[in-house]
Formats: structure tokens, C-alpha cells, sequence
């Protein structure tokens, strides 16, 4: 469920999480995914929030995988957190869905600061191996971008845990009640535990 498209007129990045209604705020056909160009539209009704969605298939090379609500809850919580409790953060620019072109990834979100320097944070929900972790981590350390994960559902290890302490100093952790309440649209579901 991308949140993020561009406009084919002026090639400018579009998130539909800032407007209030899409479907009456952009034009209709020109709308295009950001990673392969493909004509995109808006998907929004009574229960799912607004999001963009592929006429056809993505034919894009970089890596990316579906998103289930609960991530999507994820993303929302982590940029929430970012701008209404880090006060580090005050001045950074908070994005969805950023392409890091020289590692062919999607970043959930990134922070970017006024000086260029980038923060990637990633919603990891689905089972994953400290291997698979420590190469995704270089693989934005190698394009010159920063990454924290915020570790939920079955990706909450213990292996996972001590990895993120000894490679970070702590841990994030999203819990299944948190993306619950947040994916069911509950005012009171932004908190994060560090651990």
C-alpha cells in the first residue's frame, strides 16, 4: 500500500498522508509510481486509509515487499514519533517510502536534516535473521545513509534484541497492541519502548 506516488507533469514525490482529500487535491491519470513510472491510482474507502495502488504490476528492480496494515501502522507511528517526541528531530524533514537508488531499497521512512544527513527507519514486523539484518544495515551504511529498525511482531527476537544492543546501544520495539490500535485509527497508540 504505497503512500507515496509522483506527478507525472512535474515529477514531484506526492504523500497521501498530507492531503486532507486526495482524490479531489490530484488529477486523475497523473499519477505514476516513483520507482518504475507505471500509471498509479488512489485507493480510498470507509475502512482502509488512502493509499496508491498500481494499475498493473510494479516492474521495479529495487527491493520491496507487500505491506500488511499493520506495517503501513508502523511507518505512521515511527513518523509520529519522530516529529512529536524526539525533539532531535525538530528539524529534519520526515519522509515515506524513500528510494535509495545505490542499494536499489525503499527506506520506510527517513529523517532528513538540513545539513544531508539521512536517518533511514525501518518497520520490521516479519520474521528475519540477524544475517539478513547486519546486511541490510550495510547496505544503507554503503549509500551513506544511517538506519535504526524498530523491531515488532516476529521480528522481536531475542537474537534480534542483542543485535540491535550491540550494534546500536538499544533497541526499538513496536508492540502488537500499539499497531492494532493505530491500524484501527485509535488516537491514543504512539508509543514506543526502548529498550
Amino acid at each position: 500500500m504505497p503512500l507515496i506516488a509522483k506527478i507525472a507533469s512535474n515529477n514531484e514525490r506526492v504523500d497521501i498522508t498530507k492531503l486532507k482529500n486526495p482524490r479531489a487535491q490530484l488529477q486523475a491519470g497523473d499519477l505514476v509510481c516513483q520507482l518504475c513510472g507505471s500509471p498509479m491510482i488512489i485507493k480510498q474507502g470507509m475502512i482502509k486509509k488512502p493509499h496508491f495502488a498500481h494499475k498493473a504490476e510494479c516492474t521495479s528492480d529495487y527491493q520491496s515487499h507487500p505491506e500488511s496494515p499493520e506495517h503501513l501502522a508502523g511507518k505512521e507511528l515511527i513518523a509520529k514519533t519522530l516529529k512529536t517526541e524526539l525533539p532531535e528531530y525538530s528539524l529534519a524533514e520526515i519522509e515515506y517510502e524513500f528510494p535509495i537508488p545505490e542499494v536499489r531499497r525503499i527506506a520506510d521512512v527517513v529523517a532528513k536534516f538540513p545539513n544531508g544527513w539521512i536517518v533511514a527507519h525501518e518497520c520490521q514486523l516479519a520474521s528475519i535473521t540477524v544475517e539478513e539484518l547486519e546486511k541490510r544495515t550495510e547496505d544503507y551504511l554503503y549509500a551513506g545513509v544511517d538506519v535504526i529498525w524498530w523491531l515488532g511482531k516476529a521480528a522481536n527476537t531475542k537474537s534480534n534484541l542483542d543485535w540491535s544492543h550491540s550494534k546500536f546501544g538499544f533497541a526499538l520495539v513496536l508492540n502488537y497492541e500499539q499497531l492494532s490500535a493505530h491500524a484501527q485509527g485509535s488516537q491514543d497508540s504512539t508509543r514506543m519502548d526502548l529498550l
